[in-house]
């Protein structure tokens, strides 16, 4: 993207770093740096990602995009519990143990259990659909993965998150929900945070605001497309 970034103005947004906790998975930075501070606009997604790129002076992080665009669930949910699973960054034990203890949970609670990864075939607003559906039917969510979290808060649902990568707990305790986290090695107290999940507070004003600010976001990288149309209309 470098060579990309030389010639051609662009703009970051709702872009957060991946800090896998079992393998090494960040990036160079010096190259993100420079990257950068090229860009005409960087408007990050959560704090670690900011506190990383310390020296280019970001302003304040954003939610992710996504709470801007996926809607707030209009009917009740059914007592259903949704594992959206991310076995790459749990690995192949925690990912057993986190379906078996969910499915018991749900079995002992008279829920229904269902289970995803979020991954769709690219452009299919279908398979989209039938995803989002998925969150909208649940009352309880248990995710290992980011957009677990995302989706299940801007559909309105209470979330518990088991964290095998630091952008999680970032997110999280944006939201307010940061006891709401399980650790990798915490995986064996799952039941127990399960039974307590129904009482989350659902953080409604944190995903309100990060609305309204991703829409800030968005008039400000709309007046930077107008500005440069207008000065190339000049030449």
């Amino acid at each position: 993207f470098r060579p990309i970034a030389a010639r051609v103005p662009f703009v970051i947004w709702g872009v957060g770093c991946c800090d896998v906790k079992r393998e090494q998975t960040l990036p160079p930075w010096p190259l993100i740096e420079e990257i950068v501070r090229r860009a005409r606009l960087c408007v990050v997604r959560d704090e670690y990602t900011r506190r990383l790129l310390g020296s280019c002076s970001l302003p304040p992080p954003v939610p992710c995009p996504t709470v801007a665009v996926v809607p707030a669930a209009t009917a009740p949910p059914s007592p259903r519990l949704l594992h959206v699973d991310s076995y790459d960054n749990v690995g192949p034990e925690i990912f057993g143990q986190m379906v078996r203890l969910s499915e018991d949970f749900a079995r002992r609670t008279g829920r229904s259990y269902c289970q995803t990864n979020n991954l769709i075939p690219a452009g299919n607003l279908g398979a989209l659909q039938q995803t989002l559906a998925l969150y909208a039917a649940a009352d309880l969510v248990l995710t290992s993965r980011l957009h677990g979290c995302i989706i299940a808060l801007a559909t309105g649902r209470r979330v518990l998150a088991v964290s095998g990568d630091h952008k999680m707990e970032s997110f999280m305790e944006g939201a307010g929900l940061g006891d709401w986290l399980c650790d990798l090695d915490e995986v064996d107290a799952l039941p127990t945070r399960l039974e307590r999940l129904a009482h989350q507070a659902v953080p409604t004003d944190f995903i309100a605001q990060a609305r309204t600010r991703n829409r800030a976001v968005a008039a400000q990288v709309r007046a930077l497309i107008l500005a440069g149309q207008a000065a190339a209309e000049q030449q």
